[in-house]
């Protein structure tokens, strides 16, 4: 028996896989360690030093009769790229850490009125929508534990709802005390739609809404406890394909109170209800939106390009960074032509740009401007950008700060731009 049939043994006929993702590799500057910045809205490539990783374990443990079962796991999380001690740890100052993901049971065939779609029970969401030259999602529901269906046929296309639990840490307003907060969010999307040839369309809708006790309802009254107010998100996403290979998906959402507040943050911007599991600030009733546009395409046969370009803009909605009643504009672009050399290499260059301004209640204006200027080449197995893997890119990066009244940031010395120089390793099987 050759490897190439013992691995497909162990998949078909045992049901296991495994499944994983890591990125890792070494950088410097010229003038001490390397220091990510805005990666939210300069992009990643060049502009990352961790070394993140995913681990996926599937065992089917059920296939007969047209039903099948299987039980996943998966284990995710950060080992630095400063120290060379990897130790996993629960104090602050660690950065390295490990979490379970996923930990759930995915069925097929059980539901009668649904013979084809997936029924999964355990800590899962629906499937997450990255922007992946920005490393956030423009879907994402993080859950502790749900329930969902995905893929059950309707109509044209098909329909996944879940429904997810998400605790968070209510703050009193001196943020110095807390208390934990129930929350459930109702997740639908309504995805595969087919418009005209290569596109398809998905609508998707989400609302979370807290459960709170008599008592947590008095803190919030007597004790100065920041009020939950129940947050939506809804929207739509257009992916076109191209006859070529490339691709680009264009989408637009919009959200209000605490999922709006997501859309105001320069960096990580996925769409949470609270700021890393804390939930404070005076959350209003205005709303935001979000146009985004990703993707790439072969301009020649030698020649590619990706995209990711979002605009952002919110009324009267909480800032992390500015407070209540806050107002925001921001433009964000990451462009990344190559020449493609062959099947295994590629030379290019990635130029980022975003500008974001925000006027609190009070009228006062804070801008945060920046721009990435990223020389690489890099070793691949296919021609695509986005979709092939591995990959070992060898890069030089300048970033500069143009503004930085939302944050505060510098590089090392109180400067405002760096040059780094690296080489990373990227891949998933």
């Amino acid at each position: 028996m050759s490897m190439k049939d013992l691995s497909k043994f162990v998949k078909d006929e045992i049901g296991f896989s495994y499944n994983g993702y890591f990125r890792s590799g070494w950088a410097t500057t010229t003038n001490g360690s390397p220091k990510s910045w805005a990666i939210g809205s300069l992009g990643r490539f060049g502009n990352e030093y961790t070394s993140w990783f995913d681990l996926q374990f599937s065992q089917r443990v059920y296939n007969e009769n047209g039903k099948s079962a299987k039980a996943v796991v998966m284990l995710d999380g950060n080992v630095g790229q400063s120290y060379s001690a990897g130790w996993f740890g629960d104090n602050s100052t660690n950065e390295n850490y490990l979490q379970f993901s996923d930990i759930y049971l995915t069925t097929t065939g059980f539901l009668p009125f649904a013979p084809e779609a997936d029924l999964w029970v355990g800590k899962h969401q629906l499937p997450k929508y990255e922007v992946q030259m920005l490393d956030w999602k423009t879907q994402r529901t993080d859950s502790s534990g749900g329930a969902g269906i995905e893929n059950m046929k309707l109509g044209s296309g098909k329909l996944d709802i879940a429904l997810l639990r998400e605790d968070i840490d209510q703050y009193d307003r001196s943020l110095s005390h807390s208390q934990k907060l129930n929350t459930n969010t109702v997740d639908v999307r309504y995805k595969a739609i087919p418009l005209w040839d290569k596109a398809e369309l998905m609508i998707n809708g989400r609302y979370a809404m807290a459960n709170s006790t008599d008592t947590q309802k008095e803190n919030v009254n007597d004790n100065g406890y920041y009020k939950w107010k129940d947050t939506w998100m809804f929207g739509t996403a257009l992916t076109q394909k191209f006859k070529n290979g490339g691709y680009n998906e264009f989408s637009f959402l919009m959200a209000n109170n605490s999922l709006a507040s997501s859309f105001a943050r320069y960096s990580g911007s996925s769409p949470y209800i609270a700021f890393n599991g804390r939930y404070y600030g005076d959350h209003t009733n205005g709303t935001a939106i979000r146009l985004v546009s990703q993707g790439e395409t072969y301009l020649r046969d030698d020649v590619i390009v990706a995209n990711a370009l979002v605009y952002s803009r919110g009324e009267d909605v909480y800032s992390y960074e500015t407070g209540a009643h806050s107002d925001f504009n921001s433009y964000r672009a990451v462009v990344r032509p190559a020449y493609i050399w062959d099947k295994y290499n590629q030379t290019g260059v990635e130029l980022a740009y975003f500008n974001q301004q925000n006027k609190n209640q009070y009228g006062a204006k804070f801008k945060e401007a920046g721009y990435k200027t990223t020389l690489y080449h890099t070793l691949k197995v296919n021609t695509s950008m986005l979709t092939s893997r591995p990959e070992i890119r060898f890069y030089g990066t300048y970033i500069h700060a143009l503004d930085n009244e939302l944050d505060n940031f510098s590089f090392a010395d109180e400067k405002n731009n760096q040059f780094a120089a690296g080489v990373q390793a990227e891949v998933w099987w």
